[in-house]
């Protein structure tokens, strides 16, 4: 059986990467997100979510959006490079208590030599983001079976 392709673990960040997750993320794909990212990795996430640099931590966040919104899709319209820079502009859809929602964002992702993610700043300023909670998502990632 062939798994989908957001399920298929990388071992570099790219924006193709990013675009097919996004499309259709998967929550126990999570934690295979840690491939990608470097050890140190700083998350600057919209308030109040704020400054994030433990990786159990990062992936809580994602963890908890799909947790919240098991809908939410992003849909990139585009993205450019500059160096060991990315800027990937979004579109997120999905339904969560307040009904279906629809807003957009621009993530600006640095990557070290090996592809792998040192620092995110996610620009945002949609409320969402006020229901997500780091250490609730980190035990849920830590509640799935190993990938």
């Amino acid at each position: 059986m062939t798994q989908p392709a957001a399920t298929i673990p990388s071992s570099q960040w790219t924006v193709e990467g990013f675009k097919t997750f996004w499309a259709a993320p998967v929550l126990s794909f999570v934690p295979t997100i840690r491939q990608v990212m470097a050890g140190d990795i700083i998350g600057h996430w919209p308030r109040p979510i704020g400054d994030i640099t433990d990786p159990d931590l990062y992936l809580g966040v994602i963890a908890d959006i799909l947790t919240i919104c098991p809908d939410w899709k992003l849909e990139v319209p585009e993205h450019a490079q500059s160096g060991n820079l990315y800027f990937v502009r979004w579109t997120a859809t999905g339904t969560d208590a307040d009904g279906r929602f629809k807003f957009e964002g621009c993530d600006r992702i640095k990557v070290d030599g090996n592809g792998l993610v040192l620092e995110n700043f996610i620009f945002c300023d949609h409320p969402f983001f006020s229901r997500i909670d780091p250490r609730r998502g980190a035990a849920v990632c830590r509640s799935l079976p190993p990938g």
